[in-house]
């Protein structure tokens, strides 16, 4: 059996053929990504409303958009609050050095992201990742190697702000 790592160039050629596939490179393997359950978008959703209006100037907002992390890791994060450049990053996808905030919804995929997305989020140096679960807000600080320096849980009914945003503080009460 042969084993095939793709890279980014290969999945985003794929990905301009079935561009209704929604692929994630993850380490060199290739993922195709389910649609979005209606619980899972409408916490988005949320997110988007509680974020963009204290964002506005401050980052760029992008919603289920690659996020280049190395030759062999090309992931489509549900959420980037992204340090602010004037083409919009049309010229190339954002990367670690850009992101100011990463939320992942991590309804059905929680053990996925937790153990296959949030170390190699790490290693790429991206500050800080939020994960969205059913029983609260899992916030990650301070990368090191392939895990955070600094996780923590936010409940229902508390605030929270992202380290490099502080004036995105909103306060933790998804409609789930």
């Amino acid at each position: 059996m042969v084993r095939h790592r793709f890279r980014v160039e290969e999945v985003l050629a794929l990905a301009s053929l079935h561009p209704e596939a929604r692929l994630e490179l993850l380490d060199g393997e290739v993922y195709e990504m389910a649609p979005p359950s209606s619980q899972h978008a409408g916490l988005l959703d949320w997110l988007l409303h509680a974020l963009a209006p204290k964002v506005q100037g401050l980052a760029q907002i992008r919603v289920q958009s690659p996020l280049y992390l190395s030759p062999h890791s090309l992931p489509l994060p549900d959420l980037l609050l992204l340090k602010p450049r004037q083409d919009f990053y049309t010229q190339d996808h954002p990367r670690p050095k850009d992101v100011l905030l990463l939320v992942e919804v991590s309804l059905s995929t929680e053990a996925w992201d937790r153990e296959k997305k949030l170390p190699l989020y790490a290693e790429a140096g991206v500050p800080e990742v939020w994960l969205l679960t059913h029983k609260a807000l899992q916030v990650h600080r301070r990368p090191e190697g392939k895990i955070y320096g600094e996780s923590f849980s936010v409940a229902r009914g508390e605030r929270v702000a992202p380290l490099l945003l502080p004036q995105a503080e909103l306060l933790y009460h998804p409609p789930l």
